[in-house]
């Protein structure tokens, strides 16, 4: 979502005394976000700043871009500018809860969308982002709290019915949880997609034998990406080791960008100790998907565990830089620091560690919604 029309040519031309330039690159900018040409947007934008048009909607429209570009962290700082300068517009804290969204921080983003529904209480997609986040914080109450009044607009949505589904299943409300799943039937079809959403709804719920039939579904024609992964994940919760490495290799064969599937199959090798496969898979995973941090993290565990500590700590480092909340990364990293004597900086990685530890609110709901759900809607 970009701001368009908040900020008139005239009132550029009266900051910058530049009319023509600055009415072309507002222009442009908005011309590029609208056809999602996200870099020649961010050349505009920041040419604009340059030229002193510091306003709401320029920061905002290139936070925007950032967050397009695959640039969490700087979208965050451009919104942040623009909500100091707009305060009250509804747009810039839902393009903030995205942002905060998209670095996992769910809980924060969680506070943007509510600001967004007291500013805009009919907002059907930050509402709907709020329950996602709800979801994936295993906050099952708040997401049918969230979800349920979005019913009839979103009952053939199939992610939709998949999150309150389950939330109802959590909450023991069966009855409500059964209504969900076959109204996901009755919009999903006989497909492999609505087995796969079912597989792994079963997964989530716990019910093993039913997961395993929808997924065996799921998997018997043409195969969807992440069929066989889950069914990997499904194998592994069985105590199958073999039958979940078979899996998640027949996932990478089918998605060899699948970073899930790359991570789970070399950590099962490194489990094996063979170190070398593992590592062979994990170094064409990133070459594949390099800004995956589980990818470098468990690159990071293979050199750790072969008392190669400075290998390590790069790979860590980069682990850390890309996903920052995750506690894990900064306990390997503080290991890896103390392996090479680096006492003070492995202090400051376990303190690191205390304090996500305390606050950490993802839960195990983000693992069954990787690669199918809808982000934004």
């Amino acid at each position: 979502m970009f701001l368009a029309g908040l900020l008139s040519c005239a009132t550029c031309a009266a900051q910058s005394g530049r009319s023509a330039e600055v009415a072309d690159l507002l222009a442009r900018a908005e011309k590029a976000l609208s056809e999602k040409q996200y870099p020649a947007a961010r050349q505009d934008l920041q040419h604009l700043l340059e030229l002193g048009i510091k306003t709401a909607p320029v920061y905002s429209n290139l936070g925007v871009a950032y967050l397009h570009s695959g640039n969490p962290e700087e979208a965050i700082r451009m919104l942040k500018h623009a909500e100091q300068l707009a305060p009250s517009v509804a747009g810039i804290r839902l393009n903030l809860g995205l942002a905060y969204f998209h670095e996992r921080e769910y809980k924060v983003a969680s506070g943007y969308f509510g600001q967004v529904l007291s500013l805009a209480p009919d907002h059907v997609q930050a509402r709907y982002l709020e329950g996602m986040c709800a979801f994936m914080m295993d906050d099952f109450q708040g997401t049918a709290d969230a979800l349920q009044s979005l019913f009839e607009q979103e009952k053939n949505n199939l992610d939709y019915l998949y999150l309150l589904g389950i939330s109802y299943g959590m909450l023991k409300r069966p009855e409500e949880s059964e209504a969900m799943f076959a109204q996901l039937v009755r919009a999903g079809g006989d497909t492999p997609q609505l087995h796969l959403f079912l597989g792994r709804a079963h997964l989530a719920l716990g019910d093993l034998k039913a997961a395993d039939r929808e997924l065996r579904a799921a998997t018997s024609g043409e195969t969807l990406p992440y069929a066989h992964y889950y069914r990997g994940v499904l194998a592994q919760k069985q105590g199958e080791t073999d039958q979940a490495a078979e899996e998640f290799a027949r996932e990478v064969a089918l998605v060899p960008n699948d970073p899930w599937a790359v991570k789970e199959l070399a950590l099962m090798e490194i489990d094996r100790g063979d170190t070398s496969d593992a590592t062979r898979l994990l170094r064409q995973g990133i070459a594949d998907n390099p800004d995956a941090p589980d990818l470098y993290a468990a690159l990071g565990r293979v050199y750790l565990q072969s008392s190669q500590p400075k290998s390590s700590v790069p790979l860590l480092e980069r682990a850390v830089a890309l996903d920052p909340q995750n506690g894990t990364y900064h306990f390997q990293l503080a290991r890896a620091y103390l392996a090479q004597g680096l006492h003070q900086k492995a202090d400051a990685e376990m303190a690191k560690t205390r304090a996500l530890a305390r606050s950490d609110t993802t839960g195990q709901m983000e693992q069954l919604s990787r690669g199918t759900q809808s982000e934004t809607k």
